[in-house]
């Protein structure tokens, strides 16, 4: 089982990640529980930032959340803050397949081989770019 602890000194609770079953749990002062659950598929990568933000990306195959992405920001108590942006090819949501951390600056990289640079505060799209 891939479980990962982190202590939240925002919150002054703690977090665990449950890679295995698509959980990820909240557990505050008083530990009272908080979980949220992978929205469609599973998870395909976590991020904990510095400032106990989460960025989760789900599978994107079969992937369905209308038109919502895959890519998503959870707050310190584990509730969706945000949606990063979708880009949309042939009128369908192109799903986005990873995301690489550069210092203060945030990618993603869709199916269709666009790559976007995400402003961290609100999911949205600074910069989009074709890469094929």
């Amino acid at each position: 089982m891939e479980l990962y602890y982190f202590k939240n000194d925002i919150t002054k609770g703690t977090m665990i990640i449950d890679i295995k079953n698509n959980l990820i749990y909240h557990f505050d002062e008083n530990r009272n529980r908080k979980e949220h659950r992978a929205i469609s598929t599973s998870f395909s990568q976590i991020e904990v930032l510095n400032d106990g933000r989460i960025l989760v990306l789900e599978n994107y195959y079969k992937y369905e959340n209308g038109h919502k992405s895959n890519l998503y920001c959870l707050n310190q108590n584990i509730e969706i803050e945000w949606f990063l942006s979708s880009i949309i090819v042939e009128d369908r949501v192109d799903n986005y397949v990873g995301f690489t951390t550069n210092g203060n600056q945030f990618f993603a990289n869709t199916w269709n081989c666009f790559r976007v640079e995400i402003d961290i505060e609100n999911g949205g799209i600074i910069n989009k770019q074709f890469t094929k």
